[in-house]
């Protein structure tokens, strides 16, 4: 199979996959290399079943795969012609072994069609023939007429006359049918005096109440709702996340209102010490909203009863609760236990199309769950920082896991965990010894620039590439650089 790029700087451009299947995500040791915003570090694997059949397989990407605009979930199959999309990356699948085998279809035979040809009446007819135009045809000859009698004279009433011939004299009307005329002409001039009286009439009259109407059928349509909550109390202990999306109308500058979709997180968790508020003040995009709906649609939500799902459980304290409403459609559910798959399914479909896409899972996890994340990431960062000498592209990692750990530990009220020093102190650290790296770098790739050793320029560049994230504005930089860098060098060459 091969992949053509349809965007992008490598617009057109073809790829002929291996039989192992090829890798697509931002680092370098990708098969596909997608440096660009919206892709993970490993985004996808395209690859071969057991029947030999070619799918596509999401690797747990943070914004997810689409193949022919529909959502990737697990593993979706491909062939030719399906279009996958990763971040803003478009892909088109090509059959190459199907394109060479089939033969180009030849050419259809084409029928000449007859002309057309007017034929007036009273004229000579033509005959059509499709091989060698058209021939006219002899014109019939007509017997001559014969000559009329002459031994009996005509009447000039028996005589007709033709188109040309002169008109004869007609008998005048009986009384009968002169009486008749007469009335009908009569009758015609009182029913003209009947609608011109009517007619001034209507034009006379004054304004008139319209009949009462009776009222058109009104469809329904509300915006889009959702509410989410997770609440649980145990002693003295309690827990309580709740998401809310809802339209709002705004006047916009140019004209009438619009309708915005906001998005509102609270959490409250006080023995802990853990509060968190956010009113997001960037709408939510539609597509997301569409996207969203049409998941909790196809989900079965919509369809639920609360009666039936109700269930029991031996804490009745916990509770997890999902309204959903949108046109003329609305349901709300609570469940105390895990009773209804479809249930679970709408929360995970929550979970990653809101709480993961803004970074907002962390927040919905309780404080023992949170701090053991915290405590892996620090550890790795810390990790990957001490061996930045021996090998520089544990750099970015150090300061993705410092930048993880940190984002849990602010979730917790003053004070804060030992640790969170730690996390700030170190992730300070390796931003400034990356600062470091480029700013000297980047005098290395100018002083060689202007020896005019490009090569070593080139070389420099390169190493530079490995330590950024591809995702970065210095990388793109260091990037275009290089590009500048490789044409002055073949310039030389030629």
């Amino acid at each position: 199979m091969k992949i053509m790029y349809l965007n992008g700087a490598l617009t057109g451009q073809t790829m002929e996959l291996s039989p192992s299947g090829a890798t697509i995500g931002r680092e370098s040791d990708n098969a596909i290399q997608l440096p660009m915003g919206g892709v993970s570090r490993y985004h996808a694997k395209i690859e071969r079943d057991a029947a030999g059949n070619w799918l596509i397989r999401d690797l747990g990407s943070t914004n997810g795969t689409l193949v022919d605009d529909v959502p990737v979930s697990g593993s979706a199959p491909l062939a030719a012609g399906s279009v996958i999309t990763i971040g803003d990356q478009l892909l088109r699948c090509m059959d190459s072994d199907a394109a060479a085998a089939q033969p180009a279809p030849a050419p259809a035979p084409q029928t000449q069609q007859p002309a057309f040809f007017f034929r007036p009446q009273n004229t000579t007819s033509t005959r059509i023939n499709t091989d060698t135009g058209p021939v006219p045809q002899q014109p019939t000859p007509r017997p001559a007429p014969a000559p009329a009698p002459q031994s009996a004279p005509v009447s000039p009433a028996e005589v007709p006359h033709g188109l040309f011939g002169k008109k004869q004299d007609k008998p005048r009307p009986s009384g009968s049918k002169k009486l008749l005329s007469n009335v009908i002409f009569a009758l015609i001039v009182i029913l003209a005096a009947i609608v011109g009286l009517w007619i001034f009439l209507k034009l006379n009259e004054g304004p008139q109440t319209p009949p009462a109407q009776t009222p058109a059928k009104i469809t329904v349509r509300n915006p889009f709702v959702l509410y989410y909550e997770k609440e649980s109390v145990s002693g003295t202990a309690v827990f309580r996340f709740v998401l809310q999306v809802e339209g709002r109308k705004e006047k916009s500058q140019e004209g009438p209102e619009e309708l915005h979709y906001i998005m509102e997180v609270t959490l409250d968790e006080p023995q802990n010490k853990r509060r968190y508020y956010e009113l997001f003040k960037e709408p939510l995009p539609a597509e997301l909203i569409d996207r969203l709906k049409q998941q909790i649609q196809d989900a079965g939500f919509m369809e639920l009863q609360q009666e039936k799902i109700a269930g029991t459980s031996r804490d009745n304290q916990q509770h997890r609760r999902i309204m959903v409403g949108f046109d003329n459609r609305f349901c709300d559910v609570k469940v105390t236990n895990d009773v209804s798959d479809t249930f679970n399914r709408v929360e995970s479909i929550i979970n990653e199309t809101l709480l993961d896409e803004y970074d907002l899972g962390v927040i919905s996890q309780n404080v023992d769950r949170i701090l053991e994340d915290a405590r892996t990431f620090l550890f790795v960062a810390e990790e990957a920082f001490r061996n930045i000498d021996t090998t520089p592209s544990n750099l970015p990692k150090a300061i993705a896991n410092y930048k993880l750990a940190l984002r849990r530990y602010q979730l917790f009220d003053d004070p804060k965990p030992a640790e969170w020093k730690t996390a700030r102190d170190g992730l300070a650290a390796a931003e400034a010894k990356l600062e470091s790296i480029h700013q000297e770098g980047l005098k290395n790739v100018r002083l060689f620039y202007e020896q005019r050793e490009y090569d070593k320029a080139v070389a420099e560049c390169n190493r530079l590439l490995e330590i950024f994230p591809p995702d970065s504005d210095t990388y793109k930089k260091i990037r275009e650089n290089k590009i500048k860098i490789e044409k002055k060098m073949s310039l030389r060459n030629n």
